[in-house]
């Protein structure tokens, strides 16, 4: 009896350990975006690294519908986006909230508030946007998103 006990709490610690492994990797995927959104707001130019997208991503708002993308162009668009935001005069974007709902092992949701700054430091807008974020070869990738409303983030 006790060795059934410690089996079945050693494979729920590893179960734990795991959720933890794969929250502090989708965490530091979202740590790489930020960084490379941040760096083309700072020097026009989108790093290759880290790589974020799976190879097709499903892309929607509300103001398109959703349409299936290469990575290489939606590395495009998002050069395209950032410059637009840079234009705004936003020159750096951080993230206010994120949320890591693991839905299976190569699996998970993550939604977050992304908090656009001008030069001065000013908040210029909020944006909701949610993710599905999927392990690929041992690296969690994003392989489909929606922009929307930041009051309506899964936080």
């Amino acid at each position: 009896m006790r060795f059934c006990t410690a089996l079945i709490l050693l494979l729920l610690s590893n179960s734990v350990l795991a959720g933890d492994t794969a929250k502090a990797q989708i965490n530091t995927l979202f740590e790489g975006y930020m960084a490379k959104y941040n760096h083309f707001l700072e020097h026009g130019v989108l790093p290759n690294t880290p790589e974020l997208y799976a190879d097709t991503v499903m892309l929607m708002s509300s103001r398109s519908k959703p349409s299936v993308i290469t990575h290489a162009q939606m590395n495009q668009q998002v050069q395209v986006f950032l410059s637009s935001l840079k234009a705004d005069g936003v020159s750096y974007v951080k993230w206010g909230k994120v949320s890591i709902h693991q839905l299976d092992d190569n699996i998970a949701l993550v939604s977050n508030i992304a908090e656009r700054y001008t030069k001065t430091g000013a908040l210029h807008n909020k944006v909701g946007a949610s993710y599905y974020v999927y392990l690929i070869d041992g690296k969690w990738k994003i392989s489909a998103f929606a922009i929307h409303n930041a009051k309506n983030t899964l936080i």
